[in-house]
Order: C-alpha cells, then sequence, then structure tokens
C-alpha cells in the first residue's frame, strides 16, 4: 500500500541557500577527490609530453585552493540558511552540533584539516620540510572523513546521481592509492602493506556503511536527530526538502478522551497511549513530475474519535503508493512531520506542548479500500 524512505521537512525562508549547501558540498567532495588524485601524481614523478611534471604540481595546488573555497562556500550557506540548527561554532568545532552530532562533526574536523594543510603551505618555508610534510599527509585522511560527513549528513546520498558519483570519486582514490602504494618510492615492504590493508579496510568500511546507514529508510532518526528536533523543526515548517510542498492540514477541535480543552484550540491523547483507528486514503493522479499525492483520513477509536490526518507527497511507483519525499501529520491541533515510512508502517513526530512520537500501522482491506490498523504515541526524547 504504502512504500518510501525517510524525510525531513524544514523551514526556510529560501531554497537558494539549502540548494547552495548541497551543490557545493558535492563540488567540494568532487574537488578533493581531484586534488588527492592529482597530488599523487604529482608525488610519484608522473610526466608526459604535454604533462610536465610542474604542471602536475600547479594544478595540485590550484585545485586545493579552489576545494578549501567551496567547502567555505558549503559552510557559510549551512549556517546561514538555518534548514538545521548549525552554528558558527559547530563548522568548526567538532562534535558539538545538535543536528547528527558525529556526521556534522566530521564535517567540522574535514574543514579544520582542510584549513590546516592550507595554513602550513603557505609557512612551508618557516615550519620547514619535514613539519609541512607530516600536516600535508593529513590530506589523505581528509577525504574519507568528507565522504563520511557527505553520507551521513546529506540529504542526498540515495540519489542515482549522487550514488555514481561517489562511485566515481571511490573508484578513482582507490585506483590513486594503488599507484601511489606500487610506485612510492618512500614506502618500505612493510609500511607498504599496511597502507595496502589500510586502503582498503577504509574503502569497504564507506562502502558497508553507505548501503547499512544513510541508503536504508529511517536514516534521519538513526543518524542522531532527536525526536524533539524533528517536532521543532516540523512546527515550523513552511515547505518539504526537494521543493515538494507540505500543504497546511484543517484544524480539528475535538478533544480527546480523559482530557480537556478550551473551545477551539482540541488536544491529544495523554502519552503513552495505544489506539486502534480506522479510516481512508486518497490517491491523487500523478503530476507532469510524476508526483502524486496520498491522504489518509483516520479516525482513532477513543471516545472524542480524534480526528488523524497524514498527507505524503512523492513520486508515485508502479502498483500505487509513493516513494516519498515529504510527509506531513495532524493530530487533532498539532502538527508534525513524518520521519520515516517503511511498508503500512509510518513514524512521526508531533510538535506538541510536549514532543509526541507516533507509531502508525495501517492495513488496507483490498475489496473495499478501507484502512484498520493502531497509533501508539510516547513521549520524545528532548
Amino acid at each position: 500500500m504504502l512504500t518510501g524512505s525517510e524525510v525531513l521537512v524544514a523551514a526556510t525562508d529560501s531554497k537558494a541557500l539549502w540548494y547552495l549547501t548541497r551543490s557545493t558540498g558535492v563540488v567540494a567532495i568532487i574537488l578533493l577527490t581531484a586534488t588527492l588524485v592529482v597530488g599523487v601524481i604529482a608525488s610519484v614523478g608522473w610526466t608526459a609530453e604535454r604533462w610536465p611534471r610542474f604542471l602536475s604540481q600547479h594544478v595540485h595546488r590550484n585545485l586545493s585552493l579552489l576545494c578549501v573555497g567551496f567547502v567555505a562556500i558549503h559552510v557559510a550557506t549551512t549556517v546561514g540558511d538555518g534548514f538545521v540548527p548549525i552554528g558558527v561554532a559547530d563548522a568548526f568545532i567538532p562534535f558539538r552540533s545538535p543536528y547528527r552530532p558525529l556526521w556534522v562533526g566530521l564535517g567540522a574536523l574535514t574543514f579544520d584539516l582542510l584549513l590546516a594543510v592550507l595554513v602550513t603551505s603557505g609557512l612551508r618555508h618557516r615550519i620547514g620540510y619535514s613539519a609541512w610534510r607530516y600536516v600535508h599527509w593529513q590530506a589523505y585522511l581528509c577525504w574519507p572523513i568528507a565522504m563520511l560527513h557527505g553520507l551521513g549528513s546529506g540529504s542526498d546520498p540515495s540519489r542515482p546521481l549522487i550514488l555514481a558519483i561517489d562511485a566515481a570519486c571511490m573508484s578513482a582514490v582507490v585506483a590513486a592509492v594503488g599507484w601511489r602504494l606500487a610506485t612510492g618510492r618512500s614506502f618500505g615492504g612493510g609500511r607498504r602493506v599496511v597502507a595496502a590493508v589500510a586502503a582498503i579496510v577504509v574503502t569497504a568500511a564507506i562502502g558497508t556503511f553507505a548501503v547499512l546507514g544513510p541508503l536504508r529508510p529511517g536514516w534521519s532518526r538513526r543518524a542522531g536527530t532527536s525526536d524533539a528536533l524533528l517536532a521543532q523543526i516540523a512546527a515550523k515548517s513552511t515547505g518539504a526538502a526537494g521543493g515538494v510542498p507540505v500543504t497546511s492540514l484543517p484544524t480539528t477541535t475535538a478533544p480527546a478522551a480523559g482530557t480537556t480543552g478550551t473551545a477551539g484550540s482540541g488536544s491529544v491523547p495523554a502519552a503513552p497511549f495505544t489506539f486502534p483507528l480506522t479510516g481512508t486514503q486518497t490517491t491523487s493522479v500523478p503530476d507532469s513530475r510524476g508526483y502524486a499525492r496520498i491522504t489518509l483520513t483516520l479516525s482513532l477509536q477513543d471516545a472524542a474519535s480524534t480526528q488523524l490526518t497524514v498527507v505524503l507527497d512523492g513520486a508515485a511507483v508502479p502498483g500505487g503508493g509513493v516513494s516519498l519525499s515529504s510527509g506531513s501529520v495532524a493530530l487533532g491541533p498539532y502538527r508534525g512531520v513524518v520521519t520515516a515510512l517503511e511498508g503500512g508502517t509510518l513514524a512521526a513526530t508531533l510538535a506538541s506542548p510536549t514532543p509526541l512520537a507516533l507509531t502508525i500501522d495501517l492495513n488496507v482491506d483490498q475489496s473495499t479500500g478501507a484502512l484498520s490498523g493502531t497509533v501508539s504515541g510516547t513521549p520524545a526524547a528532548r
């Protein structure tokens, strides 16, 4: 009946900064890959009739500067956009961001390492060749850390184009490192084996992480985005990531069983709770882009028949349903966001006075199309 993947809906006055953040992040990983590959070409001393050795060094230096520039734009637009609460300090101090702290922290660590390489390159003649070379080697660490950052904190890792770019970057780096290990004069036999094993392990770890982590549904929550933060983002939501609008849902004012509410304000059942529910679903005709909307109109089987409305937007899939790109939920007067959708099970977070995590399990009667199931609510972690 329902198919899809995770969604994170957030507010922003303009989508321009958000698109710029995403695009500069992709360009930065491409430039970092190119910098590493050209650096290997320079280090092994490869030359050709139309590619003298000094050209490798010149291109490597310019690519490095261009990469740092794109990373700086990526950081500035991320902080300025406000799509998620990442501050200026979070861009430099790793692992302190309230949003996906580990994965955003890896991005801060990458930025710090790139700045260290840039500064020491400018001071090379003052600090000495040995110190510069030691810091410069950290550029090899930047690449896997940046790749993990992009996979863990980005919103696009499962898109085919991004997957193709990541695969191409990984292939280029593996080939370059293999070439460096095979031809580098500075590697002894034991060091060469250790470096080769480390390169294989790191590459395999990144690939495994991608398959088991960001490419599976529900990554937003598993990445460290708290339910409370999801609820706060949903409460001020004016649009959906990817440019798919979220419709304003009608307000329902009926008080729930065992609770009271002022006229026109409404309420929700006190958590924790579990209620049966029934309802119907309607699906719009796909638009010119192939996007459709599923609207679930549900009623809890409590004393007040509290209304629950879920709106799911995404690309229509064969056989019915959508591949979720955005989702919103309303329980009584409160609004929230769908955080995961897998089969007939939805997870959502409500921005009620106390953040509320919902789990909705649905079944569809194939003969009538009627929906039935249960909804459970628990206090969301702050």
